[in-house]
C-alpha cells in the first residue's frame, strides 16, 4: 500500500507542478506559494470533518507531533517558495530535474534524522535516480542552461529543504494520522506566508483573478500531501522520495506539450535511469515481508 501511495503522490506532485508552472507567469512567487497552501485548507476541512464524523480519523496534539509540524512546515515554506520562483525562472523539465538530488541529500539525513537504516538497493536506486536526472538536463555550454542559472540555484536550494521535510513528514506520521498531518502542516505553512501576503493588494488581485487554476491546484496539493504521508508511513523517507521521482518523467513531458519546452528526446531517454530505481525500491518493497 506504501508503494502504491508513493506513484499516485508522484502523479499528483506532477500536475501540481505543471499548474504551478502555468500560474508561474500570473503571479509572483511569494503569492502562488501561499495560495498553493490556502486553496487546499477548505478541502483538508470538508476531508476531515467527513472522517472525523465516521471514526476514521484521531487528532493529534503532543508536544512531539506540534513540534515536528512546526518545523516540517518552515522548512516546507521555505522549499516551496524557493520551487516557485524557480519555475518563473527556468524549465519545468529542467528545475524538477533538480529536485532529484533529494535522494542522494536523504542518504545523509535519514539516518541521522529518523534513524531509519540504509539499504543497498536503496543506495543503488538513488544513485540510478541521480544519475539519471542529471544527464536529462547537464548542458552547460547551451544557450538555456545560461539563461536559466537563477532557475537552478533556486531548485537546488528547495532540494536541500524538500529533503529535510521528508524526514519531518516520516517523524510526524509516527504520531499523527495523514489528513489531519497534512492538515497541521499547510494550516501552519500559510499562516507563516501570510505576512507577505495580506498587505499586498496587487497580491490578492492577482490570486482572485486566478481563482479556477488556484482551486485546481488546492485539490491536487491535498491528493499529493496525503499520498505521500500515507506511503511515509510504511517506507523510509528515501524510498518515498525515490518513487516520487517518476513525478519528473510526466513533467518531461508535459513540459514540451504546454510550455514546448526543448531538448525533450534527450531528458526523456534519460529518464529510463528513474524508472529503473523506481523498479528497484518496488522490487526491494515486494521482497521484504
Amino acid at each position: 500500500m506504501g508503494l502504491l501511495a508513493a506513484l499516485l503522490g508522484a502523479f499528483f506532485a506532477a500536475s501540481k507542478d505543471l499548474v504551478s508552472k502555468r500560474l508561474a507567469s500570473r503571479l509572483d512567487g511569494t503569492a502562488s506559494t501561499f495560495s498553493s497552501y490556502a486553496f487546499a485548507i477548505p478541502y483538508y476541512v470538508v476531508a476531515l470533518a467527513i472522517l472525523c464524523l465516521l471514526g476514521r480519523e484521531k487528532l493529534t496534539f503532543t508536544l512531539t507531533f506540534l513540534t515536528v509540524a512546526f518545523l516540517r512546515s518552515f522548512v516546507d515554506t521555505l522549499a516551496e517558495g524557493m520551487k516557485m520562483y524557480a519555475f518563473a525562472l527556468g524549465d519545468i523539465s529542467l528545475v524538477a530535474t533538480f529536485f532529484s538530488l533529494s535522494p542522494l541529500l536523504l542518504l545523509i539525513a535519514m539516518p541521522l534524522i529518523t534513524g531509519d537504516p540504509l539499504s543497498v538497493p536503496g543506495v543503488i536506486a538513488v544513485v540510478l535516480i541521480t544519475g539519471g536526472s542529471l544527464l536529462l538536463v547537464y548542458r552547460p555550454s547551451s544557450k538555456s542552461w545560461v539563461a536559466q542559472k537563477k532557475g537552478i540555484f533556486l531548485a537546488l536550494g528547495a532540494c536541500v529543504f524538500f529533503t529535510l521535510n521528508s524526514c519531518f513528514d516520516r517523524l510526524a506520521v509516527k504520531e499523527g494520522e495523514p489528513f489531519f498531518t497534512g492538515f497541521s502542516m499547510t494550516m501552519l505553512s500559510a499562516l507563516f506566508v501570510m505576512p507577505l501576503v495580506m498587505f499586498r493588494r496587487d497580491r490578492w488581485q492577482a490570486m482572485h483573478g486566478e481563482q479556477p487554476g488556484l482551486w485546481i491546484r488546492g485539490l491536487l496539493e491535498i491528493s499529493f500531501m496525503v499520498s505521500k504521508l500515507y506511503a511515509s508511513q510504511y517506507l523510509t523517507p528515501t524510498d518515498v522520495v525515490v518513487v516520487l521521482r517518476l513525478s519528473l518523467l510526466w513533467s518531461i513531458i508535459g513540459g514540451r506539450v504546454f510550455f514546448k519546452e526543448e531538448d525533450f528526446g534527450r531528458r526523456l531517454a534519460a529518464g529510463i535511469c528513474i524508472v529503473g530505481g523506481v523498479l528497484l525500491i518496488a522490487w526491494l518493497q515486494v521482497r521484504t515481508p
